[in-house]
């Protein structure tokens, strides 16, 4: 019986599991909707999964680390192109070595 309660809570746990997790560039409200030692950054529109002084090399699949002209550097998601950004985000190639999605100044 003890074998059989745990695999139905196994099951259930997989079941209620989202398929995939947070990702950097995800809208967000909160910072526990954001991947684990990163943070939502509440001044972009709908919130943005982001982690504050990475360097090249620490950010998580899928996203880049962006140095800003104020010496500041985010991890941002990567894109290709504008129809790789949330709804209000483009795909910005003016700053750094790969594009990334933002809001333009």
């Amino acid at each position: 019986m003890r074998q059989g309660c745990r695999a139905l809570l196994l099951l259930l746990a997989l079941t209620l599991t989202p398929a995939c997790g947070a990702a950097i560039g995800d809208d967000c409200s909160s910072d526990s909707q954001c991947p684990s030692g990163s943070y939502c950054d509440r001044t972009m529109p709908g919130g943005y999964c982001t982690t504050m002084n990475c360097r090249p090399g620490d950010c998580p699949d899928g996203s880049v680390c962006v140095e800003f002209s104020n010496g500041e550097s985010y991890c941002m998601d990567r894109c290709a192109d504008n129809g790789d950004c949330r709804s209000d985000y483009n795909c910005i190639t003016s700053i750094g070595l790969w594009p990334f999605c933002s809001v333009e100044d």
